[in-house]
């Protein structure tokens, strides 16, 4: 009889037990990460008597190879992820639309074809000079707002990095928790639940790789270093190198590490390789819009005679070589034509003097030496500039323009400077600096219009050096590519990325979506089944309670015989 009573109560007691374990996956069916439970029950033994019955383990239901295979979609779309959200803010940054680089630059050749037909107008060349600062303008608000990009993005890097290190150290203290728990023989699937969210979290961030130990415990893997071993979490660090890129160091091994995929390997990849190429980019353009105009400038004539001339590009040595002097253009050897008029006779005498020009022996003071050697000049290098000055002695104005000589004439030269040494040197350009941060139109050409270089003979109505300035906009600037074919190349480059980034995303969000749906027809809750196992365990419930009042009926009738 006593075995009877203990099956009953046992019946009863497990029943609840089961009951609880119910109401928990009920309770938590919409739970992200919660797996669902379910008793096991066996049969309770004394020797070779069942004595009743108990729930032997719990299953807390899992699905490995789909677990996996969310993971590894959590870090290809992490990756995507991060990597479209800052291609997106790159094209707001690069206003490639109305008001953009591109579109500046059209306006900017487009006011030089207006003053073609009226070279002698003031008010058309201070339009151009509005188009130009316009157009640099725009190239230091674009590339000012790529480099912010880069800051910020620099800035998100080193947050997420904090985020690893804590989801890391949650993920070994969770690890600590469940082994503790199990070896006291309890179960500790609430933990696992949590260790699997955290887990779901780091891989959205880095690539992860688990690797279950017989104790319970998870190793947390990424590419060739561990993350979480057991108890242990390592912790990661963001520096940046000499070349200014990202670099992310395991402490644990003093080593750099590089992470596949999660948004972190897709910012980093922006910081360290995308972003600056694009600046690169950026900056090839605004180097050859400079160099192109500059040279037309430097060697066409304005309305007032040049009397003196400064230039703005800094050299790091003056006695170095001038392909060693750090100077932002290169130059070539080649020859550089100075025309000087002579004004102290009557008539004016005009006289072109060819300067040989090889880089590769001549220093900053060097080139000042040969052009002082010129009748009627006297250049310097400006000690405290490193840069270099021309003068026209009294009586006497030059320029690179290779007019006629005087009185005898002809002796026009087309190309004056073949070596690129004005453009070098910043002599006479209209703008200065040598990439979209630092161009800027001439401040001295801006507050005297004037010499605005319009023509190359010096004659009323010349228009010709305006010819030339305009025929820069179809002219092979960037390898096959005008200025403004290139500028269309990065924005269209850009928008292919987009595009490429936003069907990888969209294609992985699909396929982590169908995961989703396998994994939780497995690990999830479905309410009508759990409430279907409600009723068979109240049924339990109320079997047993009968069996036991059957019992006592059974017992009483006993000791009434007695």
């Amino acid at each position: 009889m006593t075995n009877s009573y203990a099956i009953g109560t046992s019946a009863i007691a497990t029943a609840q037990k089961a009951l609880d374990l119910i109401g928990q996956n009920v309770a938590n069916a919409t739970t992200p990460g919660y797996h669902r439970v379910d008793p096991q029950l066996v049969s309770r033994t004394t020797g070779p008597n069942v004595t009743g019955v108990d729930i032997g383990s719990v299953t807390r239901y899992s699905l490995p190879a789909v677990r996996t295979a969310v993971l590894t979609g959590n870090g290809d779309q992490g990756r995507y992820t991060a990597l479209l959200d800052t291609n997106r803010q790159i094209e707001t940054a690069l206003a490639t639309g109305q008001g953009g680089v591109g579109d500046k630059l059209e306006s900017f050749f487009n006011q030089v074809e207006e003053l073609t037909a009226r070279p002698d107008s003031l008010a058309s060349r201070r339009t151009i000079l509005t188009a130009a600062t316009d157009l640099s303008n725009q190239l230091n608000a674009t590339a000012g707002d790529i480099d912010r990009l880069r800051s910020d993005l620099g800035r998100k890097i080193g947050a997420t990095v904090d985020q690893v290190n804590t989801l890391a150290t949650r993920i070994a203290s969770l690890n600590t928790q469940i082994l503790t728990k199990e070896n006291r023989g309890l179960t500790a699937n609430d933990l696992r639940d949590q260790r699997d969210v955290a887990i779901d979290d780091l891989s959205k961030l880095i690539d992860v790789k688990i690797v279950e130990v017989p104790n319970g415990q998870i190793n947390v893997i990424s590419g060739d270093s561990a993350v979480v071993v057991g108890e242990f979490a390592n912790r990661f660090t963001v520096s940046q190198n000499a070349n200014d890129d990202i670099v992310i160091t395991d402490t644990s091994a003093a080593a750099t590490r590089t992470f596949r995929s999660g948004s972190l390997a897709g910012d980093v990849q922006s910081f360290n390789t995308d972003i600056p190429a694009l600046r690169a980019r950026l900056d090839t353009l605004a180097g050859q819009l400079i160099q192109k105009v500059n040279q037309v400038q430097a060697t066409g004539l304005g309305s007032t005679p040049i009397t003196s001339l400064s230039g703005t590009n800094q050299a790091s040595s003056v006695t170095a070589p001038l392909n060693a002097a750090g100077l932002p253009f290169s130059v070539q050897a080649g020859t550089l034509t100075v025309s000087v008029t002579n004004n102290n006779v009557s008539p004016a005498t005009r006289t072109n003097t060819a300067v040989a020009i090889n880089p590769a022996t001549q220093s900053l003071t060097d080139i000042a030496t040969a052009l002082s050697a010129v009748p009627g000049l006297t250049a310097t290098v400006n000690a405290t500039s490193n840069t270099l000055d021309i003068q026209a002695q009294a009586g006497f104005s030059f320029d690179f323009a290779g007019r006629d000589t005087l009185p005898a004439g002809p002796g026009a030269v087309a190309n004056t400077d073949t070596s690129g040494l004005l453009v070098a040197l910043g002599v006479n350009g209209l703008f200065v600096g040598s990439s979209a941060a630092s161009i800027r139109v001439s401040p001295t050409i801006s507050a005297d219009p004037t010499l605005l270089a319009a023509g190359r003979t010096g004659e009323v109505g010349d228009g010709t050096n305006l010819e030339r300035l305009g025929a820069v906009r179809d002219v092979q600037a960037v390898a096959t590519r005008t200025l403004t074919q290139d500028f269309a190349d990065i924005a269209a480059t850009l928008g292919s990325s987009i595009n490429s980034f936003d069907d990888l995303q969209t294609t992985q969000t699909s396929a982590l979506r169908e995961l989703a749906t396998q994994e939780q027809a497995t690990v999830g809750v479905d309410t009508n089944e759990e409430l279907l196992k409600l009723l068979a365990f109240q049924r339990m419930i109320q079997g047993a309670s009968k069996y036991l009042s059957v019992v006592n009926t059974s017992m009483d009738a006993l000791f009434n015989i007695i």
